[in-house]
């Protein structure tokens, strides 16, 4: 029982010892620029302490942030996501954008040492979210190659 109590209270701190980087002052800016606020997920550290010990799929860190209720200014949300991510020397690989212009999705992709850090931004009609993961391109691909459902090369 002390084994789990221990473990638990790892999976919630660890996430918040390691420095988040340049990821938290997106969010942070994006907020203060936006005056959006940030949606709290319980127990996402837990699930950040999964993937940092699993390595689904290659991936090492995980993180996270939703601002919900920005109905009516999605182009400025957009618009404001997309100049901070500039500033963290992101290259955005995929675009796409609803035809009301209402929905934006951005993905971007950076090095990191041998790893690969990907972010992913949206914003629809409701909500904007930040997603970051660090990958390994090696292990994706094997991922990908052992679920690929009968294909082989």
């Amino acid at each position: 029982m002390k084994r789990l109590a221990t473990l638990l209270l790892l999976a919630v701190s660890i996430p918040t010892l390691v420095p988040a980087g340049d990821f938290n002052s997106l969010v942070r800016e994006f907020s203060r620029q936006t005056g959006a606020h940030q949606t709290k997920i319980p127990f996402f550290g837990l699930a950040r302490f999964v993937v940092a010990v699993s390595h689904p799929a290659g991936a090492s860190e995980l993180k996270l942030a939703i601002f919900e209720n920005v109905n009516g200014r999605q182009g400025d949300f957009a618009n404001t996501a997309e100049g901070l991510v500039k500033d963290e020397r992101w290259n955005r690989i995929i675009r796409v954008r609803s035809k009301k212009g209402r929905e934006f999705t951005n993905i971007y992709m950076r090095p990191e040492g041998n790893k690969l850090g990907m972010l992913v931004t949206t914003v629809d009609d409701g909500d904007a979210v930040f997603l970051q993961v660090c990958i390994k391109p090696e292990a994706l691909d094997r991922f990908i190659n052992e679920h690929r459902g009968g294909e082989r090369d």
